[in-house]
C-alpha cells in the first residue's frame, strides 16, 4: 500500500540463542518483502526473561511491564523515533513512555487476552482481572483500536467513553495470491503421505496454542473410538502445524510437526476441519481453508468471527455429531462438486477474507490515518 513497515519483535525463538551468542549482534535483521523488513533483539537479557517465563508458565506479565517502564532495547526507541505511525501487536504490547508517545498509536487485538487467561489454569486465571483492566482502559490509550471480531469491537466499544474511536474490524484475513500452488502440487503430497486419490482427507491447522490442543486431545479420542468408521469410509485427519513436536502416526489421524510451508497441505486436503470450541477472536484457519478453496466443517464456535452461514457456507457440527457430519460429507456431494461448493463460497466471502481489501477498509474509516 506504499508504507514502509518495520516489525519490531522483542525476543526471539529458542533455536535463536546459544553459546554463540555471546559473541553474535544483539539483533538480526530479515528483509521479508520490499518495504518490509523484521527487526527481532537478541538481546541475552530479555532472552533470558522470556525463556524463564515460558518455564514457569506465566503469561507475558514481563513483556508488559518492561514496555510499560520505558526499559526498552536502544534500537527500539529510536525506531519509535523514526515511525510516523506506531501499531500495539496485543495489549501486552503497551505504548513506550517517550517523545513518541504523541505519535498516532495503534492497537491490533487479535483476540481479548482477559477471556483467555480465564479459560486457561490457574496461574493464567489469576492474571485475568488485570488483564481486563488493561483492555478496560485501552480506548484512552490508544487512537484507535483494530479488532477482529464483532464481540471484541463491542467490548471496546462499550468502556469508549464518549464514543471516541472509530474502532474498526479487520477480520484474520489472508494473501489470496498465496494459495495457488504449482501442478502436480496436491498428488506429490498425497504420495508422501501415503494416500491415495480415493481417500479422503481432512486438515486442521494450528500452532500450540490452548484451544487447539484442547481440540486435537479431543480429535485423539474421536479418531481412536472411530478407527473403524473412518477406515471404511478411507477418511484422514492431518494435523498440520506446530501441535505436536514432530511427525507422527496413529490410524486415520496423521501430524506434520512444524512444516516451512503450509499451502501445499491444503492443496492435497478435501476438507478443512476447525474443532475448536474455546478462545477469543477469530480463527485465522478458517480464511486459510476459504483461500485455499476448501469446503470447511466446523463447529458453531469455529466460525465466530465470520459471515459464515451453516449448510449455506459450511458443515456445522458439534462433537458429539462430528461421525454423522463426516459421513454427510462423504456421501452428498462428489469431491468435484465439493470443490465448486467452495469456490462458490469464496466467491461470496472473499471481500472478507483478503487481508488487503479488510485493511484499506478498515484504515478509511480512521480519522486522520496517516497517508503514506
Amino acid at each position: 500500500m506504499g508504507y514502509r513497515v518495520l516489525i519490531y519483535s522483542l525476543a526471539g525463538r529458542k533455536q535463536d540463542y546459544g553459546p554463540s551468542s555471546l559473541w553474535a549482534r544483539s539483533y538480526r535483521l530479515d528483509e521479508i518483502e520490499p518495504n518490509l523488513v523484521e527487526e527481532t533483539n537478541l538481546g541475552l537479557f530479555i532472552g533470558l526473561i522470556q525463556t524463564v517465563g515460558r518455564r514457569l508458565g506465566v503469561p507475558r506479565v514481563w513483556q508488559y511491564a518492561l514496555l510499560k517502564s520505558g526499559l526498552v532495547p536502544r534500537r527500539l526507541k529510536r525506531a519509535l523515533k523514526e515511525a510516523d505511525i506506531i501499531l500495539s501487536d496485543l495489549p501486552w504490547c503497551p505504548p513506550v513512555r517517550g517523545p513518541w508517545r504523541n505519535k498516532p498509536w495503534f492497537l491490533v487485538s487479535h483476540n481479548l487476552e482477559y477471556s483467555l487467561l480465564a479459560q486457561e489454569g490457574a496461574l493464567h486465571r489469576r492474571f485475568s482481572r488485570w488483564m481486563f483492566g488493561v483492555e478496560r482502559a485501552a480506548p484512552q490509550v490508544y487512537s484507535d483500536i483494530f479488532s477482529c471480531a464483532e464481540e471484541d469491537r463491542d467490548f471496546f466499544r462499550v468502556h469508549d467513553a464518549g464514543s471516541r474511536l472509530a474502532l474498526p474490524i479487520i477480520r484474520c484475513g489472508v494473501d489470496p495470491r498465496g494459495y495457488v500452488v504449482p501442478a502436480g502440487t496436491r498428488e506429490a503430497v498425497r504420495a508422501g503421505l501415503g494416500l491415495s486419490d480415493s481417500d479422503t482427507l481432512l486438515v486442521f491447522s494450528g500452532s500450540r496454542f490452548g484451544p487447539n490442543l484442547d481440540a486435537l486431545a479431543w480429535l485423539r479420542e474421536f479418531c481412536s473410538a472411530e478407527a473403524e468408521f473412518l477406515l471404511r469410509h478411507r477418511i484422514y485427519v492431518l494435523v498440520l502445524g506446530s501441535m505436536v513436536a514432530k511427525p507422527e502416526r496413529s490410524g486415520a489421524l496423521i501430524a506434520t510437526g512444524r512444516v516451512p510451508a503450509t499451502e501445499p497441505y491444503f492443496a492435497a486436503s478435501d476438507a478443512g476441519l476447525n474443532p475448536i470450541t474455546r478462545g477469543s477472536g477469530s480463527n485465522v484457519k478458517l480464511f486459510e481453508y476459504l483461500a485455499a478453496r476448501l469446503p470447511v466443517i466446523s463447529t458453531e464456535f469455529g466460525v465466530r468471527g465470520t459471515e459464515l452461514r451453516p449448510e449455506v457456507d459450511y458443515l456445522g457440527y458439534e462433537q458429539a455429531g462430528l461421525r454423522a457430519t463426516l459421513e454427510r460429507f462423504v456421501t452428498i456431494r462428489s469431491r468435484e462438486q465439493w470443490r465448486e461448493f467452495a469456490e462458490a463460497v469464496w466467491a461470496r466471502h472473499r471481500s472478507g477474507c483478503d487481508i488487503g481489501e479488510l485493511v484499506r477498509d478498515a484504515i478509511a474509516k480512521v480519522p486522520g490515518f496517516p497517508a503514506p
